[in-house]
């Protein structure tokens, strides 16, 4: 995911930025913006000469978008699964749909744990500056 915009401040190694509001953002559907502040943290690993008001590109690695995917995605699957099983031991003359049933409903009730979990603590995002546009 990169995102372009233009350096507000500089405070050692974490740059702040505005992010271009004519730029289509769909990754985080501009949930950065939302918060109030509407400014993307970076980080600037590759110690690239930065001021004030340049306009820079930031991006968030594959793996760091892994790492706060897994933790969302994996859960509902699993226990979708337990569900399934759980329902089949406890009650094995159930019919097929019965068993689907009880695998659906605990995806959900693990889905909506997960969302409240993440609302209340949401994954830190790791951008860094990857390129001086202007």
């Amino acid at each position: 995911m990169t995102e372009t915009g233009k350096i507000r401040e500089i405070k050692d190694n974490l740059i702040i930025i505005a992010p271009d509001r004519s730029a289509a953002c769909f990754g985080c559907m501009n949930e950065e913006c939302r918060k109030g502040t509407g400014f993307i943290t970076a980080e600037n690993p590759g110690a690239l000469a930065l001021e004030t008001g340049q306009i820079v590109e930031v991006a968030a690695s594959g793996t760091s978008l892994l790492a706060q995917a897994l933790p969302v995605l994996l859960p509902p699957v699993l226990s979708f699964i337990a569900g399934y099983f759980l329902l089949r031991f406890l009650v094995p003359h159930a019919g097929e749909g019965a068993f689907a049933g009880a695998g659906v409903l605990f995806l959900f009730i693990t889905a909506f744990i997960v969302y409240r979990i993440r609302r209340k603590k949401p994954p830190g995002k790791s951008f860094t500056v990857t390129k001086i546009v202007a």
